[in-house]
């Protein structure tokens, strides 16, 4: 008598989830939504609950004005209530909702989600492994106005560069219309008809930019440099050659911003995040330029934070120990995983636990108002990716936080030593203002437990406190945005967000180097400063 074949439980075990996965990706992939259909209503129902949100639950809204002198969002609101009303696009809606939500997302996360991001949060969702509180629908309409704005052009320049000399406008270099030369020093005379000052009164109040809450001064600097829609094509220009003749052509739209005549130095990275060179006999550098993997997949299984890590351990123990200082260089590190700073950067270099506390700030609203799930969930990304909480408890409000609208914690943190490092020298993290997010947080908790020397500039700040940023989706459209929810305030008692980490040694702005190697990074100020350190501090005591 025959039988049929049994499947054994480790292999449907291991079918069923690969099947329901293979489900989710198709799911997500197929679910690209079309443009959503808005009416006046709707689009204002966005704006105030923006304007809403900001009132009730931001950390920053009011900050930003009292701080980074940021319009303020309620007296706007009118304004872009009716901007939302008039918008005959959904490019223009776009355009509203993005101006008006750079005002109250002044500091720290705030961004318009990507695509990438939105279609795999919508199959982690499907699986279980997170619930933002997101609808597919949601998730698929968000998409849309994720690929609606990586389309939009935003800047536009002619195919000559503008100066700007004491009132009037100059061509910066020679320029060739239909076989006539426009020599450079040409004036500018005016632009689609108008005179330069009537054409910068309308790119102010009738272009996209009338959508920018902030400054529109800056513009004066360049005369032509906003695109004015997808059918602009350029600009018709008069033009007052040297030679006193007066000519007239048409410069065609060059799309983003103008090249610098002069290039500011960039540094040439490696393709690898992580970078390990002897710069002398008795110094080490590691180079890490971001926190964060190269996918949405590397993020999600982190091994990248492995690879790295065994990266810096192989490099110091070739060192055999004979390196009495060591440069961790985080500049223009803008993040990405907590969990990398602490078991890459941290841990190994310790002998024993370290203790170290942060005040964090939370508007009681937004405690009391949001799903207790969604709140367990932000709150564990943040406590169980980077270390050990060992204590929160809530403590008076700081001088300036009305304590009827804001809840503050003290919460205490452990780090405990893992895989040491063959490093027993003095330790140094070069730090800038591009240090930001995951970057801003390993420094504060360096500085903090006082493993290390932080030398440059101020970074960024953006630290995670108490909440991992949240996720908000307007009502009506689904525009998906990233959020901050709480603020850290820094030991000095400002607010981390707004003032960053400051340096131990804060040292004269320099350029960065030109290049990862070691004869470029030798040539910097603050490696010279470092390599130095030990004789200046002898000299000084």
């Amino acid at each position: 008598m025959k039988t049929k074949p049994r499947t054994s439980g480790v292999e449907r075990s291991f079918v069923i989830p690969m099947f329901v996965f293979v489900l989710s990706v198709v799911s997500a992939l197929a679910g690209c939504s079309g443009p959503p259909k808005l009416t006046a209503e709707d689009r204002r129902r966005d704006i105030q609950f923006l304007a809403d949100w900001a009132r009730d639950y931001s950390p920053f809204a009011e900050l930003n004005e009292k701080y980074k002198n940021t319009p303020s969002y309620e007296a706007l609101l009118p304004r872009y209530l009716e901007f939302a009303e008039q918008a005959e696009t959904h490019e223009e809606f776009y355009q509203v909702a993005s101006g008006y939500f750079r005002v109250i997302g002044a500091t720290g996360h705030f961004n318009l989600y990507g695509e990438e991001a939105l279609k795999w949060g919508k199959i982690a969702s499907l699986l279980g492994i997170v619930n933002l509180g997101v609808t597919p629908g949601q998730f698929d309409r968000g998409r849309y106005w994720a690929r609606l704005s990586a389309k939009i052009s935003t800047r536009a320049h002619p195919p000559f560069h503008v100066e700007f000399r004491e009132g009037k406008y100059f061509t910066g270099d020679d320029w060739e219309y239909e076989g006539t030369a426009i020599p450079k020093g040409s004036e500018i005379l005016k632009v689609d008809g108008k005179t330069c000052s009537s054409y910068l009164d309308y790119v102010k109040s009738e272009t996209l930019l009338k959508y920018d809450a902030y400054p529109k001064g800056w513009v004066d600097n360049w005369l032509m440099i906003i695109d004015e829609g997808p059918s602009f094509q350029g600009w018709q220009v008069e033009f007052g050659l040297p030679d006193g003749r007066v000519m007239a052509a048409f410069a065609p739209k060059v799309s983003g911003w103008p090249a610098p005549k002069e290039e500011p130095v960039r540094t040439d990275e490696p393709k690898a995040n992580c970078t390990c060179l002897e710069l002398a006999d008795d110094m080490g550098y590691v180079r890490i330029k971001s926190l964060a993997g190269q996918s949405i997949i590397e993020n999600l299984f982190e091994g990248f934070v492995a690879r790295d890590r065994k990266k810096i351990e192989a490099f110091l123990r070739r060192s055999e120990g004979k390196y009495s200082k060591l440069i961790i260089d985080l500049r223009n590190n803008g993040g990405g995983l907590p969990r990398y700073g602490y078991d890459a950067l941290i841990r190994p270099f310790l002998d024993e636990p370290v203790t170290y506390s942060q005040v964090v700030g939370i508007k009681t609203k937004f405690l009391t108002d949001t799903d207790q799930r969604l709140l367990g969930y932000f709150r564990r990304y943040v406590s169980t990716k980077k270390e050990h909480v060992i204590c929160t408890k809530e403590i008076q409000s700081p001088e300036g936080f009305d304590p009827n609208q804001w809840t503050f914690y003290e919460v205490t943190r452990t780090i405990e030593p893992r895989n040491r490092y063959n490093f027993n020298g003095k330790l140094y993290f070069l730090i800038n203002g591009g240090c930001f997010s995951a970057a801003d947080d390993t420094l504060g908790a360096v500085k903090r437990i006082g493993m290390a020397t932080l030398v440059g500039r101020g970074t960024g700040g953006g630290a995670a406190g108490y909440f991992a940023p949240f996720f908000i989706v307007l009502p009506a459209s689904s525009m998906a945005f990233r959020v901050e929810t709480d603020l850290v305030i820094n030991p000095d008692g400002s607010c981390n967000e707004i003032s960053g980490t400051p340096p131990d040694i804060e040292l004269p702005a320099a350029d960065p180097p030109k290049s990862i190697t070691k004869e470029d990074l030798l040539k910097g100020e603050w490696i010279q400063w470092i390599l130095a350190d030990g004789q200046d501090r002898t000299d000084r005591e």
